[in-house]
């Protein structure tokens, strides 16, 4: 990580020169290796003062302080409510990348809502935002997987062809009985 640090503020701030990036980089990783041991002890005797301290500023939640808790922990009841105490706190960014590492339903939905998010994202870039306008502005869908799934339908129900309309002569009542006997079949409640 040092070596990392020090080539990545060499390469962008090369007028600082190399004896202040060295002390800049030590200076921080000290300071990491410190802030990590201080929330390590500090959870390992009482895991409600370190929240305090992250909540006025005194400490920092750190990304592998983060991720080795949520693999160390179990899935307890007190381990799930630190766990959704510390999510709570922690940046949208880092959220999303700790997020993969829990597994838990809570955590499971994160990561689908993030992925609907990021197909519509990519179906509007591609198609337009057809679905998403509304009225309102600003509209946005509380469910992405349902409204995900909606426009879809309705996408293959715009593109579909109604075999129906060129036929005048459809008994309707045929047409209900045989869908119906197919999703009892379908369903297991009905042999064939």
């Amino acid at each position: 990580m040092v070596d990392k640090l020090r080539e990545h503020l060499n390469r962008h701030l090369p007028r600082l020169g190399k004896k202040k990036i060295d002390v800049l980089v030590v200076n921080y990783v000290a300071k990491l290796g410190i802030t990590l041991l201080l929330s390590v002890l500090g959870f390992a005797v009482s895991p409600d003062t370190p929240l305090q301290y992250v909540d006025h500023g005194v400490l920092q939640l750190t990304e592998t302080f983060v991720s080795r808790l949520m693999t160390d922990l179990d899935n307890s009841d007190a381990n799930e409510e630190l766990k959704f105490s510390i999510l709570k706190r922690l940046p949208e960014s880092m959220e999303q990348r700790i997020c993969h590492l829990w597994d838990h339903p809570i955590s499971s939905a994160c990561i689908s809502r993030d992925y609907v998010r990021g197909l519509l994202e990519k179906h509007d870039k591609t198609k337009g935002s057809m679905f998403m306008e509304r009225d309102e502005p600003g509209f946005r869908p509380e469910f992405l997987p349902l409204t995900f799934l909606t426009k879809i339908l309705l996408d293959v129900e715009d593109r579909a062809l109604n075999p129906f309309e060129e036929q005048e002569n459809v008994d309707a009542r045929f047409v209900e009985e045989t869908a119906l006997k197919q999703t009892l079949i379908l369903l297991g409640f009905q042999d064939k």
